[in-house]
């Protein structure tokens, strides 16, 4: 349920394939991997259902995903020997793995149409760092070489004379893009992992005029993606004449009669945990992460539950990975079914010291590329980053919480208790964490944690972004030293710029607007606006800072400016300033409480 309606499923998917198979006959449905977990069937049945799913929607080609690796690959292999289907994964080392290397090809040429199509496939080279459980198999190559395995089943297939060829990737939509743009001789991508909904075909062009088209669908099943694609005699792929778009999986499309009953009837013993309700949301939590570069309302609450399951020990700081984060909390009873659907994984609670250095280190890792799954949430911190830094030099600030409720900037050798699940902690996403002392792993996992926290507290909403703040370098700075002026450099025309000013660095919202609304966050401590004004249609803009007037404070004030491009209401075009310390505003200050904006 979403919003109050019935969204994906594969009853309705396993329809529309069939439909479209029926009135196409060179049709082929492909899963580009992750078709397992999520759900308590597959807590469950281990995969017996999910294999079963796409074996009766008529799936004809699937690749491997890190999922499907969750419990092992010994497990991995007793669910596809029921496969119907062909499962591809060129980049994985199978040797070690007997049952799964005869299971797993690396390709498979289909005929269709009197043509032979070569369809390739190929997981993420992170495997290993977003999978804790592949071992003994392994990714062929790593690091800078990655693609050295997908290349060569290219050029053998190019070398056999087959000129159409299709890669069916869980490797995310950035990586599918650099493939594209190195292997010419691939006509399309259907991709997978990074959980992007493509509504327009991603299209590369090389330098021979070739193209390749990259597609995806985003996740959770809530779309069908239906590719066609025209060749020319030459194997050429034709754009004009190829056409994509993404089906809506809603409650207005039919299910496979026979799918649906045999997911009913799998489902009939867990229909308890449906209805057992722990809890009650008095809002939505969503879990679209993608291009959120704040601190999320449901990454906010699971750090919350963890400080109170960390509170014996003293935890002060938690962590929480999006990746971790399955699944969205309506409005209305929270059940325990829910629970097991938010967080799938066997992941127990780690509680730790750690010092400020290594700390800064495991921020650093958070935000040093992609806003995907190793992102942290947090409780405990509140910090600012600049995106456009190189990775490795991104913080501009880390506030740790007091004991009087007051926040600090972290020590380098101070010491901080921590709070956080074990995949995580065991190098999950690349985090290390050597160094740590006085680890104590509990018995209780992370939903068990969130659970007390429910029948605890009862009622939950969210709330607004308040821990980790984005901000740009460049947009402003103080100009001169006798009477400094405030330079500001417009992101784009006719922006509109809000002045604010504080005591202390922090992160807050400057408005209390509700969570639907977009509210800009600030790298200040309770922050006041001190102008707010529509800037002129230019490049950049001035304000004087008079600095002749007498300051009695000694308060060492901070200033942040906000830019807004005037047409948008989303967060996304807001940009923020690095807080701008500056002796001289505090007369200007001070002069300009109560009175009227001054002139741009």
């Amino acid at each position: 349920m979403e919003r109050g309606r019935s969204v994906g499923g594969m009853a309705r998917i396993a329809h529309l394939i069939k439909a479209i198979k029926q009135s196409h006959k060179n049709a082929i449905a492909i899963d580009a991997g992750d078709f397992f977990q999520g759900t308590t069937l597959f807590q469950k049945y281990g995969g017996e259902v999910e294999i079963s799913a796409l074996n009766q929607s008529g799936y004809d080609i699937v690749t491997l995903g890190n999922h499907e690796f969750d419990n092992g690959p010994d497990e991995l292999a007793k669910s596809l020997k029921e496969a119907k289907f062909t499962t591809i994964s060129c980049n994985i080392d199978f040797s070690k793995v007997p049952e799964l290397e005869a299971l797993v090809k690396p390709s498979v040429v289909r005929e269709i149409g009197g043509e032979k199509i070569a369809f390739i496939g190929a997981v993420t080279p992170e495997l290993e760092h977003v999978s804790l459980r592949t071992a003994p198999a392994h990714i062929k190559v790593e690091g800078e070489k990655w693609m050295q395995p997908i290349k060569a089943e290219v050029e053998r297939y190019k070398h056999e004379g087959i000129n159409k060829i299709i890669l069916v990737t869980h490797c995310g939509v950035e990586l599918d893009k650099e493939l594209a743009q190195s292997l010419s001789d691939v006509d399309a991508i259907v991709g997978g992992h990074s959980h992007t909904r493509l509504d327009q075909p991603v299209w590369v062009k090389h330098s021979d005029g070739s193209k390749t088209i990259i597609v995806q669908t985003g996740c959770y099943g809530r779309t069908l993606g239906d590719l066609d694609l025209a060749f020319n005699k030459k194997g050429e792929l034709l754009e004009p004449d190829t056409d994509y778009h993404l089906i809506n999986i809603s409650d207005r499309i039919q299910e496979d009669p026979a799918l649906a009953a045999y997911i009913k009837e799998k489902a009939a013993p867990l229909l308890a945990l449906r209805q057992e309700i722990v809890g009650f949301s008095e809002s939505e939590f969503d879990n679209r992460f993608n291009g959120t570069p704040w601190d999320s309302p449901i990454g906010d609450l699971l750090c919350d539950a963890l400080i109170e399951e960390g509170a014996s020990y003293g935890a002060t700081i938690a962590f929480q990975n999006r990746g971790g984060i399955r699944a969205r909390i309506e409005k209305g009873p929270v059940s325990e079914e829910k629970i097991r659907e938010l967080l799938p994984f066997e992941n127990h609670v780690i509680l730790a010291t750690i010092d400020g250095e290594h700390l800064r280190s495991i921020l650093e890792h958070s935000v040093d590329g992609m806003l995907g799954g190793h992102f942290l949430d947090v409780r405990g911190l509140k910090f600012g980053y600049d995106p456009n830094k190189p990775p490795g030099h991104r913080l501009v600030f880390v506030l740790a919480a007091a004991e009087k409720g007051e926040w600090r900037p972290i020590k380098p050798d101070g010491a901080y208790k921590i709070v956080v699940n074990d995949y995580t902690f065991k190098g999950g996403e690349g985090y290390q964490w050597s160094g740590t002392s006085d680890v104590v792993r509990l018995p209780d996992l992370l939903s068990d944690a969130f659970h007390k926290y429910l029948i605890k507290h009862k009622t939950i909403r969210a709330q607004l972004p308040n821990r980790i703040v984005p901000v740009t370098s460049g947009l402003a700075e103080f100009v001169g030293k006798s009477q400094p002026k405030l330079v500001i450099h417009l992101p784009s025309p006719s922006t509109k710029v809000i002045l604010q000013y504080g005591e202390d660095l922090g992160v807050e919202p400057f408005s209390k607007e509700t969570i639907s609304r977009p509210v800009p966050l600030t790298g200040l401590a309770q922050p006041v606006i001190l102008e707010s004004k529509r800037a002129a249609r230019r490049q950049s803009t001035e304000l004087t800072v008079d600095t002749k007037s007498p300051g009695q404070s000694r308060k060492y004030l901070n200033l942040v400016v906000i830019c807004k491009q005037s047409k948008s209401a989303s967060l996304k075009d807001f940009a923020v300033s690095y807080p701008l310390a500056n002796q001289a505003l505090l007369p200007f200050l001070k002069e300009k409480e109560g009175q009227a904006a001054s002139t741009y």
